[in-house]
């Protein structure tokens, strides 16, 4: 299989598979999935496999084909991406000496369809257009590849890496084949991390807190992780009838959206070694075994079905969060909802 590197993306890379192997690559497809999950890391096992020199296995990663498309010098392999990014690459220039946008702008696409793609391959079996993150290009941008979607030049394939696919007009989607890329099991994620040199412990917590995304586990700093587990251990503590006490904890722990929301998550995790406890006794193995005393006197203390209206609310603070909600007032919320939904 050509793309034995990625994890839990069996049904999208079985797919891209089966039309290498029979040389029937879309002319177009959309990438769809949450960040992390390998979409990128596809696309560009996808153009190495295209173009790869070895007779077999491919993409063989070693040849002078694979070796320049993960260095980015394939001349055959184009990447498109923020015009920021790309003027900082040295690979692009905004036009009249503006700053350069985060989007990719239609002056980009222009380049790309009136000359890029107007030359014929240069060494490639097989062009690629890599278009990272699709849903940075602005609605002009996007028009501006319409045509080209419905009709490539022969040879060459466009892969869209979205996750927001919701961003891109209607009218793009539909002229992408779509493969949806799925959040990666937790196992799976854990067990890529304990192969990177991650205990068990840390890998099964580390994964847990990543909701499915490799790329953010392997980016979870580890004294920061530490930091958000003090910070459990603070709200495992919080008495329910002192409400300076939690509107201070609020405030401590919502000076920053990404710390706040990594802490709802990992606060969602103690919610479920709770119910761990309670189901299975309190030998269980715990996510967050460095709370295993607050975990096993919380399962004594509360009924489950608190405890699921607590996770409940967790999620509620955690989706605020990612819809840019104020953190302190979401974890106010939240809280209130712990200590005092039952009396509103």
């Amino acid at each position: 299989m050509a793309f034995t590197g990625l994890i839990g993306q069996d049904r999208a890379l079985a797919a891209l598979d089966s039309a290498l192997s029979r040389g029937a690559l879309h002319h177009a497809y959309l990438f769809a999935g949450p960040a992390g999950v390998g979409k990128a890391t596809a696309a560009r096992l996808l153009a190495q496999a295209g173009n790869c020199l070895a007779e077999r296995d491919r993409p063989c990663g070693e040849c002078l084909a694979c070796r320049k498309v993960a260095r980015g010098t394939h001349p055959d392999v184009i990447a498109l991406a923020e015009e920021r990014v790309m003027a900082k690459a040295g690979r692009w220039e905004p036009r009249g000496g503006r700053a350069p946008s985060k989007d990719i702008v239609v002056d980009q696409v222009r380049d790309l369809v009136d000359h890029r793609l107007a030359m014929k391959r240069v060494e490639g079996r097989h062009r690629f257009v890599l278009v990272d993150p699709a849903d940075a290009m602005n609605p002009q941008a996007q028009n501006a590849l319409l045509k080209t979607l419905e009709e490539p030049p022969d040879g060459t394939t466009l892969v869209l890496v979205a996750s927001r696919p919701d961003a891109l007009l209607p009218t793009i989607r539909s002229r992408c084949a779509r493969l949806a890329f799925s959040p990666i099991p937790d196992a799976l994620v854990a067990e890529r991390l304990v192969a990177l040199g991650r205990t068990q412990d840390d890998a099964r917590l580390v994964a847990a807190l990543a909701c499915g995304s490799l790329g953010r586990a392997l980016a979870l700093d580890a004294a920061a992780l530490a930091s958000r587990e003090r910070s459990v251990a603070a709200a495992a503590a919080l008495d329910p009838d002192d409400a300076s006490g939690w509107i201070a904890y609020a405030r401590e722990a919502g000076k920053d959206r990404e710390a706040a929301r990594e802490t709802c998550e990992l606060l969602r995790i103690w919610l479920r070694d709770i119910l761990a406890v309670q189901a299975a006794g309190p030998d269980t193995p715990l996510a967050l075994g460095d709370l295993s005393d607050a975990t096993r006197g919380a399962a004594l203390a509360l009924e489950p079905p608190e405890v699921l209206r607590r996770v409940e609310l967790a999620r509620d603070a955690i989706a605020a969060l990612r819809q840019n909600a104020a953190p302190t007032l979401a974890l106010e919320r939240m809280l209130i909802g712990w200590f005092h939904g039952d009396r509103q």
